[in-house]
């Protein structure tokens, strides 16, 4: 298969090396070592190519997160359901009945990678001191190291509400469990010490996307190259600054870094690596050629090749903006083969709801069913529905080849999220814009607010003439690209009903991505007051789509009780 050959023998040595550096550092923690075993600090991070490996070394325990990642997201959510095969504990997950003793409710994974990043980020402080690091090299590597630990912690907000804020570099894991040093916060406070910290970078280098000299972290690998000017095998840090802020409800804010990134492209360089295509990176276009662009209909760059095509796909990286290998050079392999594959142990599918989701949406021709839908996001292996966004390119004839990647974060993503925030802010018509068939089919030049010009970060130019085009004229918008009618919004009830068909179509464009149990959380947050019924109703409505009104019932009882939108938090 054409991935397995874009993911080097070299990459997966560097990640080797860092593993084992990062075992290193933390030995002591798995053995009962004497102290003149351990390896100290000072033999670890003697320059900087250690502190490359302990950043690699962490990447490389992040990735073993993937499929725990998934199945906290989506079976949690409305759009995945568990196979016959699935044991007790991942039924548990789907029907929102976790018990404190269950394996993928446990938060110690997450936990024992902020660890390694507590104790980078403290060394990466010791090395600066001693004129080992220098500024620029510095924060290339803590910002990295600090937002990435920060991505931890919110999804540990999102789960489990409540938990330990801890940044000490801890030898030994088990301390967290002392309430007396490490009490718990809420996640709102949890929410503004994460904004805290992360705003605090100098803001150069929050810049990813600049010039050969950018400030991000860029690592020697010969086949995971450099794309839109960014190394995207690391967090995209303006666009997590965007989500952190939206989830506070500081909407303006997250909506304008959301736009610093969907503008990226502003900025052109002749360097091929560095290169941003001003009118299609991270602008969800159309270039009209009927082959790329990743239409639903594009011959040579359909929109699935963002989950098969290679790592420095040109077309496919318009779309990615954080993507790591899955590949069994190394530990973990690719975990979510078995999770989803038929071949494998086919223990999730895709739900019923999801299934009718697509089903049930108009094309621009006026046929019926959406083309993300099967096939695209899902297929029948031997009559069984199989996600295919993580199988397509794994072949029973190639047993052992389960290269694959994890797409953490991507364009449209990043686009309803902006729309999210948009919307709150009385932009509803750009929101529906975006989600519908682009700024161009909506406002036919510029974005608009009663009447006039909108202000930034709601400025989108559309406007496309012989002498001129603006650098949003190609964008298509979500539905757009799917070749889609627009969905309507009521007029009369515009803020809420545009918030809905944005958590609809995320449903149609992301499913078993890894959102859609966040997504859902984040409006039920907002929503508390006014319908606080909205999580257990959206959660019943998978189980009524299979038929399953017993579950139904009892996942709308339970998630009645905001205390159970959360799992219980113990540390194994």
């Amino acid at each position: 298969m054409y991935m397995n050959k874009n993911i080097s023998t070299a990459f997966s040595k560097l990640i080797l090396f860092g593993l084992c550096f990062c075992t290193l550092l933390s030995c002591k923690k798995a053995f009962d070592l004497q102290p003149e075993d351990a390896l100290e600090a000072s033999q670890t991070y003697r320059n900087v190519y250690d502190a490359d490996a302990a950043i690699l070394g962490i990447y490389g325990k992040f990735v073993s997160l993937a499929d725990k990642y998934v199945l906290l997201n989506e079976l949690r959510g409305d759009l995945l359901d568990v196979t016959p095969n699935a044991n007790a504990y991942l039924k548990q997950l789907g029907t929102q009945t976790v018990t404190s003793d269950n394996p993928y409710a446990d938060p110690k994974p997450f936990y024992e990678v902020i660890l390694n990043c507590n104790d980078a980020l403290k060394n990466f402080n010791i090395m600066r001191q001693n004129k080992v690091l220098d500024n620029n090299q510095y924060y290339q590597r803590y910002t990295d190291v600090l937002f990435l630990r920060s991505w931890l912690y919110l999804q540990l907000g999102i789960h489990y509400g409540s938990v330990p804020y801890v940044t000490d570099a801890l030898t030994n894991i088990e301390d967290i469990k002392d309430e007396s040093k490490f009490q718990k916060i809420t996640f709102d406070d949890l929410l503004g010490r994460l904004i805290r910290d992360t705003e605090a970078t100098p803001k150069e280098f929050l810049n990813q996307n600049t010039s050969a000299s950018s400030p991000t972290l860029i690592l020697p690998m010969d086949t995971y190259l450099i794309r839109d000017g960014v190394f995207k095998f690391f967090i995209h840090r303006r666009s997590f600054l965007g989500d952190l802020n939206l989830w506070k409800g500081e909407y303006l804010k997250a909506a304008s870094y959301y736009k610093d990134v969907m503008e990226i492209g502003t900025n052109q360089t002749t360097n091929a690596d560095q290169q941003v295509d001003i009118f299609d990176t991270y602008r969800v276009s159309d270039d009209n050629s009927t082959d790329h662009s990743l239409k639903t209909t594009a011959v040579i760059n359909p929109w699935t090749n963002i989950f098969a095509a290679p790592l420095a796909d040109r077309i496919a990286n318009w779309e990615r903006m954080w993507t790591l290998p899955l590949t069994g050079s190394f530990s973990p392999g690719n975990p979510l083969l078995s999770l989803f594959s038929v071949s494998g142990n086919y223990l999730v599918k895709p739900s019923a709801l999801s299934i009718n989701n697509w089903n049930n949406q108009v094309r621009t021709d006026g046929s019926l069913t959406d083309r993300r839908g099967l096939n695209m996001s899902y297929r029948l292996n031997a009559n069984q529905p199989e996600v295919l966004k993580f199988t397509k390119n794994y072949s029973t004839s190639l047993p052992f080849e389960k290269t694959g990647m994890w797409v953490v974060y991507r364009a449209a993503v990043m686009h309803m999220r902006f729309a999210e925030a948009a919307n709150r802010l009385d932009r509803s018509t750009l929101a529906g814009a975006l989600i519908n068939n682009g700024i161009f089919g909506t406002f036919g030049t510029k974005s608009t607010y009663n009447g006039v010009a909108d202000t930034y970060p709601f400025n989108f130019d559309g406007t496309t003439t012989t002498a001129f085009r603006g650098n949003w004229y190609r964008n298509s918008g979500i539905r757009g690209r799917a070749v889609n009618q627009n969905v309507s919004i009521d007029p009369a009830n515009a803020m809420i009903d545009t918030e809905d068909k944005i958590i609809q179509e995320e449903a149609l464009e992301t499913a078993f991505e890894g959102y859609r149990w966040q997504d859902l959380l984040r409006i039920a947050l907002r929503r508390q007051a006014t319908d606080p019924n909205y999580l257990a109703n959206k959660i019943a409505a998978k189980f009524e789509a299979a038929g399953d009104f017993s579950a139904a019932a009892t996942a709308r009882a339970r998630l009645a009780d905001k205390n159970n939108w959360y799992l219980p938090f113990k540390l194994k």
